[in-house]
C-alpha cells in the first residue's frame, strides 16, 4: 500500500502512515506522486492555523504520472505527467466567467473541505479511518486520488520536482505579479519575505521590467538568492528600519508596488508604511486565524493607497502552469535553483522542521 504523510490532529506530529486507495469514481484520476514540494501552508494545516479537518493527508504542491482514471475522464490517460492544481473550478459560475477561476463559487468549499467533490473520503489509514486530503489533493504521498479538474497535463521533459512547486509557490508568486499587481516596466517593488514566494515575486517583477526590487529578509542566505533572481537591493529585517530602507531606495517616494509574502498582520501594515502615496500593496502570505491587520484611517482620505489580496496569484491554472513551464524549458524561469534540499517520504518531518527554521527556499520531498 502507497505511503502518506498525515496529521491525526492539530498541533500533532506528521506521521507516516499506509494508506487505502477506494476506487476510482467516474470523474477521478489516481497519480503516482513524483514529488512535492513542503509549504507554510501545510505547517498551517498542521499547527491548525488552517482550520481544515483532521487526520488529514498533507501536501498540496505535487505533480507525478497518472496511474489509472475514472470513467468519465477525458482530459489525462494513464501514462501522462501531470502537475496538479491546489485550486479547482467549474468553469461555469461567475467567478470562472469572468477569468478568475481562482475564486470559483463550487471549486473553493469543495478545497476548503479537503474532501472530494462528492463529498467523499477516497483514502484510509490502517484502523479503516477516513483521511481528509489537503486541498482535496494530499501530494505528500506515494499515491492519490484526485479529481480530474486538477489535473494539468505537463511536458514529459520536466523534472516533477520542478512541475511540483508550480502547483503552487510558484503559480502563486508570479501569479500576484502578473496578474494581480500587473506591475508595469519601470515600477518600483519590494518584497517582504524571501522564501519560496517571495523569490518567484521577485523574478516576476524582474521579468515585468520592474526597475528597482527591493527584497527584504532576516535571512542573509534568502537576500543573496534574492539577488540570483534579480533584485537590486537587499535589506536585512534584523538591522535596519525596514520603512526607511525601502524609501532610501525609492527615492523617498515609497514602493510603487509592496508585495507581503510572510503571512503577517504586522508585516503587512509594514508594507502599508513602505508604500508610496499612490502604491499598492499585495498581501500573499497566508495568515493564521487570528491575525489582523491595523492601518492608519487618516491615510485613506489622504492617500491614494491600494491593500489587496491575493488567492492562489489570481490565476487561471490550465492557462498559467504550462505557460509558466514553457519559460522555465527556454530558461527565462528560474525553477531548478528554487529547490534547497531534497528529501525522502521517511524524513517529512525533518522537511518541516527545517522549513520552520527558514533553512530552505524549497524542501521537495522525492518519492522512491
Amino acid at each position: 500500500m502507497p505511503r502518506a504523510a498525515v496529521v491525526y490532529e492539530h498541533q500533532g506530529p506528521v506521521e507516516i502512515v499506509e494508506v487505502e486507495l477506494s476506487a476510482l469514481g467516474p470523474h477521478d484520476v489516481r497519480v503516482a506522486i513524483g514529488a512535492s514540494g513542503v509549504c507554510h501552508s501545510d505547517v498551517a494545516a498542521q499547527t491548525g492555523a488552517l482550520a481544515f479537518p483532521t487526520p488529514i493527508i498533507l501536501g498540496h504542491e505535487g505533480a507525478g504520472t497518472v496511474v489509472a482514471v475514472g470513467s468519465d475522464v477525458t482530459s489525462v490517460a494513464p501514462g501522462d505527467h501531470v502537475a496538479l492544481s491546489a485550486i479547482i473550478s467549474c468553469g461555469r459560475c461567475r467567478p470562472c466567467v469572468e477569468g478568475t477561476p481562482n475564486l470559483c463559487e463550487w471549486g473553493l468549499p469543495i478545497i476548503f473541505s479537503c474532501a472530494q467533490p462528492d463529498g467523499a473520503l477516497r483514502a484510509t489509514d490502517p484502523s479503516g479511518r477516513g483521511l481528509y486530503q489537503f486541498a482535496s489533493l494530499g501530494t505528500l504521498a506515494e499515491e492519490v486520488i484526485v479529481p480530474e479538474v486538477a489535473t494539468v497535463p505537463i511536458p514529459v521533459d520536466v523534472p516533477f520536482e520542478v512541475a511540483a512547486l508550480v502547483g503552487c509557490g510558484v503559480l502563486t508568486g508570479v501569479g500576484a505579479v502578473l496578474n494581480r499587481a500587473k506591475v508595469r516596466v519601470g515600477d518600483t517593488v519590494a518584497v517582504i519575505g524571501c522564501g519560496g514566494v517571495g523569490l518567484n515575486v521577485v523574478q516576476a517583477a524582474a521579468m515585468a521590467g520592474a526597475s528597482t526590487i527591493v527584497a527584504v529578509d532576516r535571512e542573509e542566505w534568502k537576500l543573496q538568492m534574492a539577488r540570483e533572481f534579480g533584485a537590486t537591493d537587499a535589506v536585512d529585517a534584523t538591522a535596519v528600519d525596514v520603512v526607511a530602507a525601502v524609501r532610501e531606495r525609492t527615492g523617498g517616494r515609497g514602493a510603487d508596488v509592496v508585495f507581503e509574502c510572510v503571512g503577517n498582520g504586522a508585516l503587512i501594515r509594514q508594507a502599508w508604511d513602505a508604500a508610496g502615496i499612490a502604491g499598492t500593496v499585495v498581501a500573499i502570505g497566508v495568515a493564521g486565524s487570528d491575525e489582523v491587520v491595523s492601518l492608519p484611517a487618516q491615510e485613506l482620505s489622504t492617500s491614494e493607497k491600494t491593500l489587496m489580496s491575493c488567492l492562489y496569484g489570481t490565476s487561471r491554472p490550465r492557462l498559467d502552469m504550462p505557460r509558466y513551464l514553457q519559460l522555465y524549458r527556454q530558461g527565462k524561469l528560474r525553477l531548478d535553483e528554487l529547490v534547497t534540499r531534497r528529501y525522502s517520504m521517511d524524513q517529512v518531518s525533518e522537511a518541516v522542521a527545517d522549513l520552520n527554521a527558514s533553512r530552505n527556499a524549497r524542501g521537495v520531498v522525492v518519492m522512491g
